[in-house]
């Protein structure tokens, strides 16, 4: 069976020679793995970076759940994205967040839209886009079942994160709020210890570092 799918990238892994295993979010078929042959030769890696929205051709398999991915368009190119040093930090941290967050192959129409919007709009910010971060991971929250107010988030506080006052509820008033670099990595660590603590999993993500040293 054959099927027109698009999806949001979260992560690629080598398989074997000129192959890759695709990680990925869709509207259709939730976080789900795929196989693509030709890399390199048929198809460019560059479709397969952090967060890249990619509509692709799904062979589905009744003998292997590692279904084949093939016929690639990026309707999208996220030019913005890829050419700032800044967003291209963001869309490496946020991928590897999904990708340790989202549940394999939990379909929620919702939540794909939501983050198809969020996506095109980083390539779009002119202004805020150091907060960006910091307001998708609060929306986040909220979309996959929890409610992140700062009493809620008090007992996983890194030291003196909402000290100086809350973090703003709207999403582009976060994006408007004044912090350094500092505050920003205290606020994600924050946000990180109370997912791991609600979805009982460890999140280890090691772009975080990189994310520091950006902003």
């Amino acid at each position: 069976m054959k099927q027109r799918c698009e999806f949001i990238v979260l992560h690629s892994t080598a398989y074997a020679e000129n192959a890759l295993v695709i990680h990925t979010f869709s509207q259709e078929y939730g976080k789900r793995s795929f196989l693509v042959r030709g890399i390199g030769k048929k198809v460019s890696q560059a479709y397969f970076q952090p967060l890249n929205i990619v509509e692709a051709e799904i062979i589905e398999s009744q003998k292997s759940s590692l279904w084949l991915a093939h016929h690639f368009h990026q309707e999208h190119p996220l030019n913005a994205i890829r050419e700032s040093m800044n967003k291209n930090c963001i869309s490496l941290f946020l991928s590897e967040v999904l990708l340790k967050t989202l549940q394999e192959e939990e379909i929620d129409a919702a939540l794909y839209q939501w983050l198809r919007g969020r996506i095109l709009l980083l390539d779009a910010l002119e202004q805020g886009v150091s907060n960006f971060h910091l307001g998708l991971l609060k929306e986040l929250c909220e979309r996959i079942g929890y409610q992140p107010s700062q009493e809620q988030l008090l007992p996983f506080e890194d030291e003196g994160a909402f000290e100086g006052g809350p973090l703003k509820e709207n999403f582009e008033e976060i994006l408007l709020m004044r912090l350094n670099g500092e505050k920003r990595c205290k606020i994600v660590r924050t946000y990180l210890k109370f997912l791991e603590y609600h979805l009982d999993t460890p999140l280890h993500i090691r772009s975080l570092d990189v994310l520091g040293c950006m902003f």
